[in-house]
Parts: structure tokens; C-alpha cells; sequence
């Protein structure tokens, strides 16, 4: 049986970051621990809050229309494995420059083109 990491520090740190920026993105490689750590870190919050796991195909088919989707959530957002659905990037960048957005925590492998695609549609909207 694997034993779960409790990373209490970083849960801190990322809750902190999502305090003071609207977009909070978690890269590394795969089986790094992302999504465990954004586990912890959605199952913390209080208020409203979101799940969308893009390996999941239903999760999926909920954001055929991103902005749709996102554009009436509020509190926190998760969207993990994002590289899965590029759309997605400008689609945030709508609703991010809204009065009163959802905070979003978006994770994905840490892919150049990824890094390239969140820097250029949430330039000024986002921490790594």
C-alpha cells in the first residue's frame, strides 16, 4: 500500500498564492504529486468550489464549452491535466478579467508548450 505525502507546507503556500492572484498553476512531471497536492489543497476550501479532472471524459464533455462551463462558477476552480484542452487558456482569460472571477488552480505537465500557452493568454494573470 503507498503511503500519501502529507505536504502541509506546500497546501499552505498554494492556498496563500490563491489569496493574492487569480490564476495559480501547478506544473511538474507526471506522478509528481500535482494532483494529489491540489486534493488537498480543493478539499481545504471553503465556499464554493469546482473539480475538473480532464482525464475523466465526463469532466471533459462538461467544458465542450469552456466558457460556458466556467464563466458562472465561483470560489475555486480546479483544472487538472489543462494541457488537455488549450481552448481553455483564453476562455480564462475572459473570465479571469471579470469583476469578482473564481480563483482558478490550473495543473498540468510542465510541457514547453504548456508554460508557453498559460504565459502567453494569462500574461499578468497568472503565477507558476
Amino acid at each position: 500500500m503507498m503511503k500519501k505525502i502529507l505536504r502541509r507546507g506546500e497546501v499552505s503556500t498554494i492556498r496563500g498564492l490563491l489569496r493574492r492572484h487569480r490564476v495559480v498553476s501547478l506544473l511538474g512531471p507526471r506522478q509528481c504529486g500535482k494532483t494529489t497536492l491540489a486534493r488537498a489543497v480543493f478539499d481545504q476550501a471553503r465556499g464554493a468550489k469546482t473539480y475538473f479532472d480532464l482525464e475523466n471524459p465526463r469532466d471533459a464533455a462538461r467544458l465542450d464549452d469552456p466558457l460556458l462551463a466556467v464563466e458562472g462558477l465561483g470560489g475555486l476552480v480546479v483544472l487538472d491535466e489543462i494541457q488537455r484542452l488549450p481552448k481553455l487558456y483564453e476562455n480564462l482569460r475572459v473570465v479571469v478579467d471579470r469583476p469578482r472571477p473564481p480563483k482558478f488552480l490550473i495543473l498540468g505537465s510542465a510541457a514547453p508548450e504548456l508554460v508557453r500557452g498559460v504565459s502567453e493568454s494569462l500574461a499578468g494573470r497568472v503565477v507558476f
